[in-house]
């Protein structure tokens, strides 16, 4: 882990006087403090008060409260602006600018009030003390614990007692021990913990200081809120949109290239983990933006083929058309759900829970691929696909039922009950989860498949659904 440290440049007082005149811009007086040093650690500069004024136009931009009027950061010119308003941005990436004052009359108070800000942290991180070897050892025995011995639940209370130990440490040092526990929580199904520290180290790596860290601890952090919103169960809008920008941005940041756009970088990352791709689908469909889960799910189809899993992919296309189902977009949703139900057969393999779950899904994108049928007044169509929906989910359960009987005529154990969150493609529901009569049913719609409210309505418009 990287120590704090400090870069001081040197002290450089620019004294500027000017006046800029710009059309329907209000000209400001400011006073001006000069950079002396900038750290590394923390992000934060030191500042000295120097005496010249001049003048400027006023912009606006994000900012933060301080605790004597404001601060505001103009990148394009490096300079930045107290103001005698409450807000101000946080000071990092930028090794050399001005800061200045329009509050003329109350400069020296405004002064005092940044330095006593920012000078004293500076300082602080100067002069932090690292880790001593019995805090060392705490934390090597939390990783261990939860990487060697697989035992989250001892894991759990160490690395608490690790990150109080660490409080005093770097932001980026800070941010990987949330981390770590957040994928702790997650092992020990406690959704709502992990994602309380996920979003911890998120704000750290995003805040000052946060840059100095690993570069894979950002779309790890990311990638894990995605996974713990989802596996909350039922959310709302915003906490699938929330999903759906933390695995966007998980993938953009795993490109093994610098693409020219964000859309490549995303599909760059899809490639390198078609599984995110797919939960990234299902935050979409959550969000309401059918028409990108529907993207996104494709994405993933073509990422697992590249790797010659027939099967996921399968299951990502059946899914990409029940997206298009519910975004109205008929004729592409026929098209795409057609042609998924069809390439079902062509699926083979050992993985018996796997190929069930394919079953499943195929009986899910029949009952859509019905409702859009129904809805475009093609009746014998939608009732010939609720025919082989429910002929094939019935033969899953009875084959799930004639597997059980011979395991226990033969004596074997069953497979072990282990209690996981739900959020991957591995998860959806398979024999003795699914059946014709359970479309009916508004939780298992919402809550087991996923499914939207408007794809719910079309399905209730079934006249003979379950006849």
């Amino acid at each position: 882990l990287q120590q704090a440290h400090i870069y001081l440049l040197g002290i450089q007082v620019v004294r500027l006087i000017a006046t800029f005149i710009f059309a329907n811009l209000p000209m400001v007086q400011f006073s001006t403090l000069a950079f002396v040093g900038w750290s590394h650690a923390t992000g934060v500069s030191r500042l000295e008060s120097t005496s010249p004024s001049w003048h400027i136009p006023f912009q606006q931009s994000t900012s933060k409260v301080l605790p004597m009027g404001s601060l505001q950061l103009q990148p394009v010119v490096h300079h930045v602006d107290m103001q005698g308003t409450d807000v101000a941005p946080l000071l990092k990436n930028y090794e050399e600018f001005q800061l200045s004052s329009n509050n003329h009359p109350g400069f020296v108070a405004i002064s005092r009030g940044v330095r006593e800000w920012l000078v004293p942290v500076a300082e602080a991180a100067e002069n932090v003390k690292p880790p001593t070897d019995a805090e060392i050892k705490l934390l090597q025995s939390g990783l261990g614990a939860l990487y060697g011995e697989r035992n989250p639940a001892k894991a759990e209370p160490i690395l608490s007692e690790a990150i109080v130990a660490w409080e005093r440490q770097p932001p980026d040092e800070k941010a990987a021990l949330y981390r770590v526990r957040g994928d702790c929580q997650m092992e020990l199904a406690r959704a709502e913990e992990a994602v309380k520290d996920y979003t911890i180290t998120i704000d750290l790596l995003d805040g000052p200081g946060g840059e100095l860290a690993d570069p894979a601890e950002k779309p790890a952090a990311r990638l894990g809120r995605g996974r713990a919103l989802r596996s909350l169960g039922r959310l709302s809008k915003e906490q699938s949109a929330q999903a759906a920008k933390d695995y966007q941005i998980a993938l953009r940041l795993t490109s093994r290239e610098e693409w020219d756009t964000n859309a490549e970088n995303e599909e760059d990352g899809a490639a390198r983990n078609p599984y995110a791709a797919w939960e990234w689908g299902m935050a979409r469909r959550g969000a309401g933006d059918y028409n990108g889960a529907a993207q996104t799910h494709a994405l993933a189809g073509i990422a697992f083929a590249d790797i010659g899993d027939k099967p996921r992919s399968v299951i990502s296309n059946l899914d990409a058309g029940i997206d298009l189902a519910a975004s109205g977009n008929i004729d592409e949703a026929k098209s795409v759900l057609e042609s998924a139900i069809k390439s079902t057969t062509a699926v083979e393999g050992r993985d018996v829970q796997l190929l069930q779950r394919i079953i499943s899904k195929e009986g899910e994108a029949r009952i859509a691929l019905a409702s859009i049928l129904w809805g475009s007044n093609d009746k014998l169509g939608a009732e010939r696909q609720l025919g082989e929906a429910s002929a094939r989910l019935d033969q899953l359960d009875a084959d799930a039922v004639a597997r059980e009987l011979a395991r226990v005529k033969s004596g074997a154990m069953p497979p072990p009950n282990i209690q996981k969150l739900k959020f991957s493609i591995d998860d959806v529901v398979g024999a003795g989860e699914i059946s014709f009569s359970r479309f009916k049913n508004e939780k298992f719609l919402s809550e087991s498949l996923q499914w939207p409210d408007v794809l719910q309505e079309k399905v209730g418009n079934l006249q003979k659904l379950g006849k």
